[in-house]
């Protein structure tokens, strides 16, 4: 490689090196910022609507969208899901139209269950979800759930799993810690934009 390119005294005039030399006193302030939570901030949450739902969660980042054909009850579903990780925790909200209403009460408990299993969740009691718009299905359930993943670290996990006619969604947030502060806005902010038209799933 070329030395001149790593010497900077020959680049004195790059974007870099002004930035150095001349603002010192910005850094002062982004860290004095930081400190008030101010710079950066780990939590930055927003409205995020899942997309051809009326759902709207709040998230504290940026999400992926991920799609995947899954299994759950014997029911094949494509599930879409949002999700994204701030603070060493991850959030996810996702979905799936079950198609059969008949169906939707044993898919809503196979995904609580399913949650447990995966992070070895020994004790996992499921408390009512009573929350506007959702159709009144036995398996509409919020849960915290503490566990182990396969290297041991304690885990834990807080979990709500509910229906609006044949879809059913799920939305969580998985961690070693959950704090009240990183789990309360995403719970209270699942809601559902009963304005806004219910897309038909034929």
């Amino acid at each position: 490689m070329n030395d001149e390119l790593m010497d900077p005294k020959k680049h004195s005039d790059t974007p870099v090196a002004r930035l150095s030399s001349r603002s010192p006193s910005r850094f002062a302030v982004c860290a004095a910022m930081v400190a008030l939570a101010g710079c950066s901030p780990t939590f930055d949450w927003r409205s995020v609507p899942l997309p051809d739902t009326q759902l709207v969660t709040e998230l504290p980042c940026r999400p992926g969208r991920f799609q995947r054909d899954v299994t759950v009850a014997g029911v094949p579903l494509k599930l879409f899901m949002l999700s994204c990780e701030a603070g060493g925790i991850t959030y996810g909200v996702a979905t799936a139209d079950v198609g059969d209403p008949a169906r939707v009460d044993a898919v809503l408990h196979a995904l609580r269950e399913s949650a447990a299993m995966a992070i070895r969740s020994a004790d996992s009691p499921a408390g009512a979800l009573n929350m506007p718009g959702v159709t009144p299905f036995s398996g509409n359930s919020s849960a915290h759930l503490h566990g182990r993943r396969p290297d041991g670290q304690t885990i834990d996990e807080a979990i709500r799993v509910f229906g609006r006619g044949t879809r059913v969604y799920q939305a969580s947030a998985v961690g070693p810690s959950l704090p009240e502060s990183a789990v309360r806005p995403f719970e209270d902010g699942l809601r559902f934009d009963l304005e806004k038209v219910a897309p038909d799933p034929t």
